[in-house]
C-alpha cells in the first residue's frame, strides 16, 4: 500500500487538512500517513489526536533535507507539498533557501503516484481580471509569487523530461482556523477581540476572493483521490466571489461589537495586486468539487473559533 506524504504538516493548512483526513475511510488506501514539518514558526504544532493514531509518522525535518524523500518516500506515494517559506503582511518572505531541484529529482527517483503542489494565485500578479483563468499571464510582483512561480516551473520541466506526476493548485486568499497569526484576518479578529485597532494596508479598496479553509482541504482531498487524468495541469482554486479588504475588516468589526476597535490605514504594499477572484471552472469540473462556505459563514465559524481561544 502506498503513504499519504505530507510536507508542512504543521502549517495553517496541514493542520486543517490532517483534521479533515484522518478519519476518512477514502484515506484507508494508505498505510501510513507520513507527515514532515521542522514546526519552526511561532505555535507551530501537530495535533495531539492525529500524532496519536498508529498510522502517523511524523519527522520534524525540512523535507529539503538531503536524504530525506529517500528514506521516507518510495514507489506509488501520494504527496501533498504544503511546504513554504513563512511569508506573511508582517514578515514577508525574502530569499529561498532551499533545493527544488534536488528534492523534485528525489521524487522521481522514487516513483512516486502523484504530487500536489499548492502554489498561490498570487503568481497572476497585478490584475484586473473578472475571472482569472489558468492560462492568464504569470507575472508575480512580490518574492513569495516568484518563488512559487519558480517552483512551478521547476514541477513543469521534471513532468516533461521524467513524467513526475505532478499537479498544481492555485488558491486564492485562504482563511479560516489555526492561521499564521501575521495575516489579515487572524490579525484583524485577534485585534477586534483585544479592543484594538486594526490596521489596513492602502486604502481598503483592493478586492479578493476569500475561501474557507475547509473548502480549500476539500479539494486536496479531490486533487490526492481522483483518478482522473489530471496529472502536469494547473488548477485555480476560489469561489468566483469578493469582497474587499475594508468591507472583510467591517465585518469582522461588526461581529465583535466592541465599540473601541477602529480602522487604520497605512502606506499600501509596493506589488499588491488590487484584484484577485476566480471562479475555478476547471478544478469543479475536474475534481467534482465547488468551494460550500460562503464568506459570512466561514468567516463566522472563524470568528468563534478565535472568540473560543481567546476565552479559553
Amino acid at each position: 500500500m502506498p503513504n499519504l506524504i505530507v510536507p508542512g504538516a504543521g502549517g495553517f493548512i496541514g493542520v486543517n487538512l490532517l483534521r479533515r483526513i484522518m478519519f476518512d475511510r477514502q484515506f484507508d488506501r494508505f498505510e501510513r500517513f507520513v507527515l514532515i514539518d521542522p514546526l519552526s514558526y511561532g505555535t507551530q504544532t501537530i495535533p495531539q489526536e492525529v500524532l496519536a493514531d498508529s498510522r502517523v509518522r511524523f519527522e520534524r525535518a525540512s523535507i529539503y533535507t538531503p536524504g530525506l524523500v529517500a528514506d521516507l518516500v518510495g514507489p506509488g506515494d501520494v504527496v501533498i507539498h504544503l511546504a513554504a517559506e513563512i511569508n506573511t503582511a508582517d514578515s514577508p518572505q525574502m530569499g529561498v533557501a532551499d533545493d527544488p531541484v534536488g528534492y523534485l529529482r528525489a521524487l522521481t527517483d522514487a516513483r512516486i503516484g502523484r504530487l500536489l503542489f499548492v502554489s498561490t494565485a498570487d503568481v497572476y500578479g497585478i490584475n484586473d481580471s473578472d475571472d482569472l483563468t489558468e492560462t492568464d499571464p504569470v507575472h508575480p510582483t512580490t518574492l513569495y509569487a516568484a518563488a512559487k512561480a519558480a517552483f512551478e516551473a521547476y514541477l513543469s520541466a521534471f513532468h516533461a523530461r521524467d513524467g513526475l506526476p505532478v499537479v498544481v493548485l492555485r488558491p486564492v486568499t485562504i482563511y479560516g482556523p489555526h492561521q499564521q497569526p501575521g495575516w489579515l484576518v487572524p490579525v484583524a479578529i485577534t485585534r477586534a477581540l483585544a479592543g484594538e485597532s486594526i490596521a489596513i494596508y492602502g486604502d481598503g479598496t483592493a478586492r479578493r476572493d476569500w475561501i474557507h479553509v475547509y473548502d480549500m482541504c476539500e479539494v486536496l482531498v479531490r486533487g490526492a483521490l481522483t483518478e482522473a487524468e489530471v496529472h502536469g495541469q494547473v488548477f485555480n482554486v476560489g469561489t468566483g466571489t469578493e469582497e474587499t479588504v475594508a468591507a472583510l475588516v467591517h465585518r469582522i468589526i461588526d461581529s465583535v461589537a466592541d465599540p473601541r476597535v477602529v480602522v487604520e490605514y497605512t502606506a499600501a504594499r509596493p506589488g499588491d495586486p488590487p484584484r484577485q477572484i476566480t471562479s475555478a471552472s476547471k478544478a469543479r469540473h475536474a475534481f467534482g468539487w465547488s468551494p460550500s462556505r460562503t464568506l459570512s459563514a466561514g468567516l463566522e465559524h472563524t470568528i468563534d473559533a478565535y472568540r473560543r481561544a481567546h476565552t479559553g
